[in-house]
């Protein structure tokens, strides 16, 4: 039932800069009009709950093979408070830091993104797989071992462990996404 499914959600508005975080098993949609870069855990296992539009046999690929019945008990089917989901929402409307974390302190245990905000300054990072996407102005990559990269806004790069530790520089605007830290804390979710 699609449209009772969307019809349950509570909508939020969202604007360039913000990051949602959706932990496992909360139903949600994403509006025609947002363009997102969606992060998860490397896994095939979605359940799909609405699929109009999407090249996908939903009744027969949504449920991970299980059936309905028994797929739809991984979903949290309780209304989250105003404050919960408040806490899932990050914006960076009125921050101008090197690096903002774009994900509350929930997500530490499966994934990092960062906003970084060189503003011709060089921000450092140690070796460790990283994804990059510019979302605004130009600068470079500087890599310990595979070399120097231009990078400009729509650009995506991928630098692998073996690149060593690397550097961006430049007037540019770049999301990164990285696996937890070695660190990070357990899940409590």
């Amino acid at each position: 039932d699609s449209t009772g499914l969307l019809n349950s959600l509570e909508f939020k508005n969202v604007r360039a800069g913000d990051a949602v975080f959706v932990p496992a098993g909360v139903p949600h949609a994403i509006e025609s009009g947002i363009f997102v870069l969606e992060l998860q855990e490397p896994t095939d296992l979605s359940i799909l709950l609405e699929w109009d539009g999407f090249a996908v046999d939903g009744d027969k690929d949504g449920h991970l093979n299980l059936g309905f019945d028994l797929a739809l008990q991984a979903l949290n089917l309780d209304a989250l408070k105003k404050e919960d989901v408040e806490k899932l929402v990050v914006s960076t409307e009125n921050d101008s830091s090197l690096m903002t974390s774009m994900l509350p302190v929930q997500a530490e245990p499966y994934f990092r993104s960062h906003l970084l905000r060189p503003k011709n300054t060089t921000l450092e990072f140690a070796p460790g797989f990283s994804i990059l996407l510019a979302t605004q102005g130009n600068g470079q990559i500087n890599t310990e071992k595979q070399g120097n990269f231009k990078i400009d806004k729509g650009d995506a790069y991928i630098i692998p462990f073996e690149s060593g530790s690397w550097s961006l520089t430049g007037n540019i605007e770049v999301l990164l996404s990285r696996p937890p830290a070695p660190d990070a804390p357990m899940s409590s979710l």
